[in-house]
């Protein structure tokens, strides 16, 4: 008599057992005249539980449910070789039709240079029937905090590093989806500590020495959502830093004198915004009151522009951007 102990589900491992009359002359026969045992995983066409094909490759007692069985029986055949070399009848154990493992996801890792210019991308193995809409949340993580913080709207499988991210850790947290909605357990890959691309870093280490920078750029100074920006309606403006103050003055001309529009400390509230969906604008906010949209031409120029600023105000941050940037306070 033959039988399969494990479960009929995908990802488990089925063996095959052969259970031997109890008898002492039955125990007597097996351990003195077996010779050999040949084992044969079979599966049954699809449809048709009543057929089945051998598995080419599998002939040992055990076997490992995989995603192509479910739906199928499988069924094992066993046939003992004595010292003789006679062979016995086949002996056969069936399964029910194999079900769906549990949603899992396994080797979970972020594959990316580090650097904050980087493009990053999730990798692993899933299992658990045919994947359905599985759930990707990219974070953010400071190194030593156990807190995690949220990335809006980054849900895919790919993540395009910026300067928001340096100092941090990016964690990717994956929950397995099956196709018929069950969920599995969710599973998490974190980077090494995002560093400054090495051409930026060398950039913004000889602003920050000098102490006082100015940079140009543009302001558009109809923000209507329904606008369609056109460079006849951008304005050119100076950004004035140092380490005591931030400045954006509107340039002069031969009719009229420059002019400061925003002018204050490093103090909090103050703080400058990124925008993911572009690449050359921020956001330099001073209070409540004052704050200012600004245009780039570069990706290159918005981070270093974003950088030299973080780092004259590190005094007022938690965590010195300096020390981030492995410069001396």
């Amino acid at each position: 008599m033959l039988v399969l102990t494990g479960k009929a589900v995908e990802g488990d491992v089925l063996t095959a057992v052969e259970v031997i009359p109890k008898s002492e002359i039955q125990q007597h026969v097996w351990g003195q005249y077996k010779k050999d045992v040949r084992y044969q995983f079979c599966s049954s066409e699809t449809g048709n539980d009543m057929i089945f094909e051998p598995l080419p490759s599998h002939r040992s007692c055990s076997y490992k449910v995989r995603l192509e069985d479910i739906g199928r029986c499988l069924r094992c055949e066993c046939v003992v070789t004595d010292m003789f070399e006679r062979s016995s009848q086949p002996a056969y154990a069936e399964t029910a039709p194999i079900l769906p493992g549990i949603p899992r996801i396994d080797k979970l890792e972020i594959e990316g240079r580090g650097f904050h210019t980087n493009l990053y991308a999730i990798r692993g193995i899933y299992s658990g029937g045919k994947e359905g809409r599985s759930r990707i949340q990219w974070l953010r993580s400071m190194v030593g905090s156990p807190d995690l913080i949220s990335i809006p709207g980054e849900t895919g499988r790919m993540y395009e590093a910026n300067v928001d991210d340096v100092g941090y850790r990016l964690v990717a947290l994956y929950t397995p989806v099956r196709e018929d909605g069950v969920e599995g357990q969710p599973v998490s890959a974190s980077t090494e500590p995002i560093a400054v691309e090495p051409d930026i870093l060398k950039e913004v280490k000889q602003k920050l020495d000098v102490g006082s920078v100015k940079f140009e750029a543009l302001c558009d100074k109809d923000r209507s959502p329904k606008k369609v920006i056109g460079l006849g309606s951008l304005e050119r403006r100076i950004l004035e830093v140092n380490r005591k103050r931030i400045k954006v003055v509107k340039p002069g001309s031969k009719t009229s004198f420059p002019t400061t529009e925003i002018r204050g400390s490093y103090a909090p509230p103050f703080h400058v915004e990124l925008f993911r969906n572009d690449q050359h604008r921020i956001r330099i906010v001073v209070d409540s009151e004052n704050e200012v949209d600004l245009l780039v031409q570069t990706r290159h120029l918005r981070d270093v522009t974003v950088l030299v600023i973080r780092g004259l105000a590190q005094r007022f941050n938690s965590t010195s951007l300096n020390s981030l940037l492995k410069l001396e306070a």
